[in-house]
Order: structure tokens, then sequence, then C-alpha cells
């Protein structure tokens, strides 16, 4: 298949995982270990690993790089979408030593939400539920703990971050990097993190936005937006859904919580984004989120990339046409999940979610009476019990 293999966001973009000491250039690349002997011999240099310029050389000569097929050019060519896309219409850039302008900031997996697309390698509480009840068996595709994520959660925040030598050189590489425009603050669950104010008190004169799925109680939420006043941040809130989907996807922050959340930060004056991940599960429902916020904070579509079985389009024919009465007439953000579902699901994708869903309920003692029959039916459930 001929395809254009550029992409702005590999020269301009840059996430970075605090805990797993990883170097992502761009949200869905591959990742690379950080060589801190070659960082601190090379400082301002975080955004031009030996990797990041020759993958940047390849894509100038229309070649596809090994850390872009992880996450956007397999889907690709399966003619799904992919977060590659979104990114189209921006000017090409064709130095491949070119200034990092936007840096993703995963400071730790500590998180008390369990996202049904979720998994331990990005939430401590998936992590623990992996120790208690072990593994996710699915067909290829088996969702598994690791043994750094088990000592990272045994670590106190103090010995992971401050006194880490890595954290200390990332608030010297931010302060180099005069060319950054925007900070943005991940998780885990950022709110939950002692050293969130460090890094905004090194980003001075720099937009800073923090990923959030307001899994924190009113109280600490409440203290922060003190703790910040005067400073001018973006949250951008993960949420699609309402009420018992919202509370099933976003499990451990209840719909009438997270509702009353948002309003708290908007009364504070800060602005409120949506990151809306498109899933099989949010598509019955995303009208409604849709409807309810849409006139007063923008929402963007996050695409999936490590459950394809959770994709839009994993749905049976008639779960299809609700999805696409409901959706239809509701503007660009909409078709952005009616563009999925024209697509066959494999089979394979239709086993492991039933699998999946079959596991977690199980788990998490969750009915799953507020999905349509019909779905659960085509998912292998045997809905005469």
């Amino acid at each position: 298949m001929r395809m254009d293999y550029y992409c702005a966001a590999k020269f301009t973009d840059l996430q970075v995982h605090v805990q797993a000491r990883s170097l992502y250039n761009c949200c869905r690349a591959y990742p690379e270990r950080v060589d801190l002997d070659w960082l601190e011999s090379n400082p301002g240099k975080l955004f031009h690993t030996e990797t990041m310029v020759s993958d940047r050389k390849l894509m100038l000569e229309n070649k596809s790089c090994q850390s872009c097929h992880h996450g956007c050019y397999k889907y690709e060519e399966q003619g799904l979408p992919s977060m590659r896309r979104l990114h189209k219409g921006q000017p090409k850039i064709n130095d491949p030593y070119a200034s990092l302008k936007n840096i993703q900031i995963i400071l730790s997996t500590d998180c008390n939400l369990k996202c049904v697309y979720c998994g331990p390698e990005f939430s401590s509480t998936w992590q623990k539920e992996i120790q208690q009840k072990g593994d996710y068996i699915l067909d290829g595709q088996s969702i598994t703990g690791d043994n750094w994520s088990k000592l990272w959660s045994k670590m106190k925040q103090k010995s992971r971050t401050t006194e880490s030598k890595f954290f200390k050189m990332l608030l010297k590489e931010i302060k180099l990097a005069e060319d950054i425009k925007e900070i943005s603050l991940l998780g885990g669950e950022p709110l939950l993190n002692n050293q969130l104010l460090d890094i905004i008190d090194h980003a001075q004169n720099k937009e800073i936005s923090i990923t959030t799925g307001l899994g924190v109680n009113d109280k600490r939420l409440h203290s922060f937006l003190d703790k910040i006043k005067g400073n001018k941040i973006k949250f951008l809130v993960s949420g699609e859904a309402t009420n018992k989907y919202f509370d099933f996807i976003r499990y451990g922050v209840t719909w009438l919580d997270f509702a009353k959340r948002i309003d708290m930060i908007t009364k504070e004056g800060h602005e409120v984004q949506f990151i809306s991940t498109a899933s099989n599960i949010s598509a019955f429902d995303f009208h409604n989120f849709y409807n309810k916020y849409s006139d007063q904070h923008q929402i963007e579509i996050n695409v999936l990339s490590e459950r394809p079985f959770l994709l839009p389009h994993v749905l049976d024919e008639k779960s299809k046409d609700v999805c696409r009465k409901n959706l239809d007439g509701l503007g660009s953000k909409a078709n952005e999940v009616l563009s999925f579902l024209d697509k066959e699901p494999s089979d394979i994708d239709r086993k492991n979610l039933g699998n999946y869903l079959k596991q977690l309920s199980r788990r998490r003692n969750i009915s799953l009476t507020f999905l349509p029959n019909h779905f659960l039916q085509w998912c292998g459930f045997d809905i005469t019990n």
C-alpha cells in the first residue's frame, strides 16, 4: 500500500514517562529508554536522541519508521482512523533537528480509576486488580501486569520523583527548551501527584494543560484549585458518556461527582476541554454527553490504540444502526465516531470483546443490563438467564 508516512507531530511533540524513564516521540510512538549519562552530557537534547532524528529523516524520505507502526500505521493499513491523520493539515517541517514545541509529561501511573479501555501500564488501581485477580486472558491480547509497576506502587512519592535524577534533569530540560509552547501533564491521575506543582512552577510563560479523569475527592480538587490561583490552566478532562455508561467506562468515579467537579473547575475560571475516547461502549451514549457539554466546552475525539476489540466498529449491525441514528446530525465530532462504524469487525475482536466484558463484569461485580440485549447476545452472553 502506498502511503504518505510523514507526520508533523514527530517534529514538534514529545511525551515523557517519568516513572518508566521513557520517551515517546509523539503520543502514539513506540518508546525508547532515556540514557541518563547521555542526557547529562548533552543538556537540552532530550528531543534529539539518535532514534528520534533517524526516524524524522526516514519520514522526510517518505519511508516507514518502526516506532510509528505501533500506534498509527498499522491502523491505517486496515482502513481505520489514526491519531496521525489529525495532524495532516499542519505545515511540513523539513528539519530533523526542529525545536520541541509541545511536551507531555506522565508523572506516574498513580490512579484510583479503572477505566474500561485503560490497563495496568497506565493505572496503579488496574495494576492492583491484576495482582489480586490475575491477568485478563484474551486471544493474543491478554492484559497483564508487570514487575516494574508492582515495585513502583510500593515506593513513596518523594523517592520516585523529587529525589530522582531523571526528574531533576527533566525540570532542567524544560527551562532549556525555550521554544516550548505547551506543557501537558498526564498520568495516571496527575491531580494525585504531589509534584504536579513543581512542574507548573517551572513552566513560566508556557501554556499548561492537565489531563484528568477527576478521580480525586472534592477536598483535594478544591485544595489544588486554591494553590493554582493566578495560573491559567487548561483542564483536559476524560469523558464521553453519561449516567450508567459513564459509571461503567470510568469505573471509580460516578457521573454525579464528575459533573459536580466540572462545575467546580469552570467556576474558578479555568478552561475545560473534553477528551472523549471513541469506543463501541461509548458510541451508545456519546450523543447524550455531546448534548450536555458541546455548547459550553470543546470536545476532542481520542482514538484507541491498545484495545482493538473496543474500537467503535466492533458492534453488531443493529447496534450500529442505533448509534448512527443517535449520532446523526450532531456535528463534526460525532462524525468522527460515525466514520468508524462502516468497517466490519473481525471474529477475533468480537470474541475478545465478549470475553473481556465477561471477565470485567465478574471481577468488579458489575451488571451489564444497561447494554442492549442484541449487543450482549452478539458478544456471546446468554441473555435468557
